[in-house]
């Protein structure tokens, strides 16, 4: 079974490979590349962590455990990293990344719009939801003129199903004022990255990494376990500014944009095969359930008004089976979000 999941992962790989690798792309024309992305990205992260599990588990293929490779330590409290561990550390993260690199279309790009876009998409969200949608966003709104003209309710028939609405109308926002502000250039520098909306430290560190390949320390989810694990050993309620200099020690700063990428693929191997080690920081939490969250209602209210137009309290209610009480609540925590207006008494998505 491993090794029937490894060959569709290797197949999608393929298909990536030969639908985007074309430096016109997104705006070729066909149906082809989109048509891949639709039928391959929901099963990306399963096909990928399920290759390594299986792989990891089987005694007749065990490729994938001469990647692992055992932590440097406890170098926490503020110890020095000499300069033979940084280089075993990144040829342990590039010889990996040769053999098990992930292939995505935004990283077949150095247009920094594509690349604040998949950013703000990615954002506690699964690569496989992305993909589909990325390749629809960027065929819709190819530069970030085009979004800023687009409306709420347009943007949000694409970004259907990604989930964190609120990002959709952070990216009109963010091109709005990049337009404005910027003269349509989205910022090279960190601080006026972060003056955007949605936009924090791991999103500006990102497209100046990935766009601009200027060497900055680049903190997600998935580089934070592998730090974790390479340099916190038996540690607990490890802190990030701890995790951040470890970064910016072992950083590649001749190579950003591929180090980076390169260290974000090792953490999620990781993820398939060991516990997680991101429970050793400090900032770890468990996400709360979705099923019957405001979360999960706010969500089901836009689909109904995008599907079925303005509708009343009484008619939302009715149509989602929760009492009034709680839809009133997440409707006005979508109206203080400028994801709906009221209008006599019928909420929409704004035009």
């Amino acid at each position: 079974m491993g090794k029937i999941i490894h060959m569709l992962f290797e197949n999608w790989i393929a298909i990536q490979a030969d639908g985007f690798h074309s430096s016109s792309w997104p705006r070729r024309s066909g149906p082809a590349p989109a048509f891949a992305a639709a039928i391959a990205g929901p099963l990306v992260d399963l096909l990928y962590l399920s290759t390594m599990d299986n792989q990891a588990s089987n005694d007749e293929d065990k490729s994938l455990n001469l990647f692992l490779e055992q932590p440097f330590g406890d170098y926490s409290s503020n110890v020095e990293i000499d300069a033979n561990t940084v280089s075993s550390f990144r040829q342990i993260i590039y010889s990996f990344y040769r053999e098990r690199g992930r292939e995505f279309p935004w990283r077949k790009t150095e247009n920094p719009y594509e690349v604040l876009v998949s950013e703000i998409m990615l954002q506690q969200t699964q690569t496989g939801r992305v993909l589909s949608k990325y390749v629809e966003f960027i065929a819709r709104w190819p530069d970030i003129a085009a979004l800023s003209r687009a409306s709420l309710a347009d943007v949000y028939e694409v970004w259907k199903g990604l989930g964190y609405n609120r990002r959709a109308k952070a990216l009109i926002d963010i091109a709005g004022q990049v337009v404005e502000r910027h003269g349509g250039v989205i910022p090279a520098v960190e601080r006026e990255l972060r003056q955007l909306p949605m936009v924090g430290q791991s999103t500006a560190a990102a497209v100046l990494a990935f766009a601009y390949e200027i060497p900055v320390v680049y903190l997600e989810t998935n580089i934070r376990r592998a730090l974790l694990y390479f340099f916190f050993e038996g540690c607990s309620k490890v802190q990030d500014r701890e995790v951040f200099t470890i970064a910016r020690s072992v950083l590649d700063s001749g190579n950003p944009r591929q180090w980076n990428y390169a260290l974000t693929d090792y953490g999620v191997f990781l993820r398939a095969i060991l516990p997680n080690t991101n429970r050793r920081s400090a900032h770890y939490a468990r996400q709360g359930p979705f099923e019957n969250s405001n979360r999960q209602i706010r969500g089901r209210i836009l689909r109904r008004l995008s599907e079925h137009g303005p509708g009343s309290v009484a008619e939302i209610r009715d149509a989602l089976a929760h009492r009034a009480g709680r839809i009133e609540h997440c409707l006005e925590q979508l109206k203080h979000d400028g994801m709906l207006v009221c209008e006599n008494g019928r909420y929409r998505i704004p035009d």
